[in-house]
């Protein structure tokens, strides 16, 4: 979320005054708006949307008002009712939603919108992944003044190297070493995140972890959850849970609460610290609150499977559908799984498996799993231990923890059954293939 830009357009004098009125008396501001006022209308939404004021913030009354200057054809209003819905402040707030108001502004030549747009295509949020279009609309955000939109065309070519031609990478590289050489914070985590990946430059963990420990002194904040994260995963270098501990815990007294999140999987998998299923719940319920919305689909599992919570399918399905809603992973391959088993609901196994293999197709951490599972145990589908090790793996690779552990037993398995011993005489062995 950190390339994605907030837009303030300055205001002209005869809005200033709307806004002085609004802030003294918001009441002569409905007056002219039920009298078909656009302005008055969108200076409404800007009152009631003034986070740092708490006595007269409420986002609802601001997306009321920002509807109504919409409808009266303010292009301004329809890029905050964006903003809302993106920046989760409002209730039923979706990503696809935000998308649709932010091309309704970006195609009236609204330039922050057309930067969100393009961000939203480039990540596939709410709609789907589009990075030519993502690349059409930073250029046009640019065409019409938006220089903070140029980095952003450079991380674009920087971060998805496979998708664009040798030389707009290639002039990515040197802008991005140059940036972060001249202490541009995102120039820096996307080099720092390269380096460790090993492209669209040569690999070299070392320098990619240097540059995220400066990074901690300039942007505690996501710097600390990054390393937490890399220690935590032990892929790019061996697994630390002490340190990881340690970044998560100087993330959140930074202000950054979603690092709960994180916290709440160690504690749910006792990684490094005592499993404790109670306390789990209780972080990612803190997370959630923090709009980290992947604590849904985790939360939602703790009470199916009644683990530091009290057994509730209703409160998991409810959870499972927001996160579907958000497109958040696990949501749809955990309904899936409620409806296959008939938890909670009826019982439907067609539809529950058609769910979980959908997700399984887009790579879904849980839905990967669940279809692993199935493949490994030889039920619901025919017995397949090749492709439940691959999907396992895609799982593992996408966090799921519990698909690591499998995956690891089934290696296992398979190297103690392809050597004969005296100690597995007798041992019922899976039938691997033989390559």
């Amino acid at each position: 979320m950190k390339r994605f830009l907030d837009y303030f357009l300055p205001s002209v004098f005869a809005a200033a005054i709307l806004g002085y009125v609004a802030v003294s008396d918001p009441r002569v501001l409905e007056v002219s708006a039920g009298m078909g006022s656009a302005t008055a209308a969108k200076w409404l939404g800007d009152h009631y949307n003034r986070y740092e004021n708490k006595k007269v913030y409420d986002p609802e009354e601001a997306l009321h008002w920002f509807k109504r200057a919409a409808d009266l054809g303010n292009v301004e209003a329809l890029y905050e009712i964006g903003d809302l819905h993106f920046r989760a402040t409002i209730e039923g707030h979706s990503y696809k939603t935000a998308y649709a108001y932010y091309r309704r502004a970006a195609e009236d030549d609204h330039i922050g919108a057309m930067h969100q747009l393009a961000m939203l295509l480039e990540f596939g949020h709410g709609t789907d992944k589009d990075l030519p279009a993502a690349e059409h609309w930073f250029k046009k955000a640019i065409e019409l003044g938006s220089e903070l939109t140029e980095l952003n065309l450079t991380l674009l070519y920087f971060d998805h190297p496979e998708d664009f031609s040798a030389d707009k990478v290639s002039n990515s590289i040197e802008d991005i070493k140059r940036l972060a050489k001249e202490g541009d914070i995102y120039a820096m985590y996307a080099l720092a995140s390269a380096y460790i990946a090993g492209e669209p430059v040569s690999k070299d963990v070392d320098k990619g972890l240097s540059i995220y420990l400066d990074l901690a002194e300039k942007d505690p904040y996501y710097a600390h959850v990054t390393l937490g994260e890399i220690y935590l995963a032990g892929e790019s270098v061996e697994a630390d849970y002490e340190k990881a501990l340690d970044h998560f815990g100087k993330a959140i007294h930074a202000g950054i609460l979603s690092a709960h999140y994180h916290l709440a999987e160690m504690h749910e998998f006792g990684l490094g610290v005592e499993q404790d299923y109670s306390k789990a719940a209780q972080y990612y319920r803190k997370s959630i609150d923090a709009k980290s919305f992947g604590g849904l689909t985790n939360l939602g599992i703790l009470y199916r499977d009644g683990k530091g919570v009290e057994r509730d399918y209703e409160e998991a399905i409810r959870l499972f559908k927001r996160a579907e809603e958000l497109e958040i992973r696990g949501g749809s391959a955990n309904l899936g799984w409620m409806q296959l088993q008939g938890l909670g609901m009826p019982k439907d196994a067609s539809k529950g498996l058609a769910l979980i293999e959908a997700a399984a197709e887009e790579e879904d951490a849980y839905g990967a799993y669940y279809i692993a599972q199935f493949l490994e145990e030889g039920v619901i589908v025919a017995q397949d231990l090749d492709r439940a090790r691959e999907l396992y793996r895609i799982a593992g690779d996408r966090g799921n923890y519990p698909a690591k552990q499998a995956l690891k037993r089934l290696e296992k398995a398979q190297k103690t059954c392809a050597s004969p011993t005296k100690e597995k005489a007798g041992r019922r062995c899976p039938a691997f293939p033989n390559h």
